[in-house]
């Protein structure tokens, strides 16, 4: 666990350990910036192979994710984009934050954490319009 200055805390853990409410909280962030549509969050949230939540108080107030290893599919963008990348790292996932607190460093502190013990660079398939420098 890590907790920041400003007094946000950012942990580590599995869709499984969070709860109903979280699960739909982490959705509607991931979703809220109009580049993830709820039904592809919902069916790819949960196969994260690594999470990590930014909470204020009792509040989730930021997620980020890692999406599981898929060397087929790595293989195919690689070649679609006619750039190499290492197929066997992980994509990244989601790195939101609630509007209302962007600008505390709070993607920074949970990319942090759903990306250690990784080593090298994490590959993105995209990148969002939405996305918002300092969040």
């Amino acid at each position: 666990m890590n907790e920041e200055a400003n007094g946000y805390v950012v942990v580590s853990c599995a869709v499984d350990d969070l709860s109903a409410d979280e699960r739909v909280r982490c959705l509607r962030l991931i979703t809220d910036g109009g580049t993830v549509n709820f039904v592809t969050a919902a069916r790819d949230f949960p196969r994260s192979a690594k999470i990590a939540i930014a909470r204020k108080g009792d509040e989730t107030v930021g997620v980020a994710s890692t999406k599981p290893i898929r060397e087929d599919y790595a293989a195919g963008r690689a070649k679609k984009a006619e750039f190499p990348f290492d197929r066997h790292k992980p994509e990244l996932g989601y790195v939101v934050v609630d509007p209302s607190h962007r600008g505390n460093r709070v993607s920074s502190g949970t990319w942090a954490e759903a990306s250690s013990r990784e080593s090298g660079p994490f590959w993105r398939r995209s990148w969002s319009a939405t996305s918002a420098p300092k969040c």
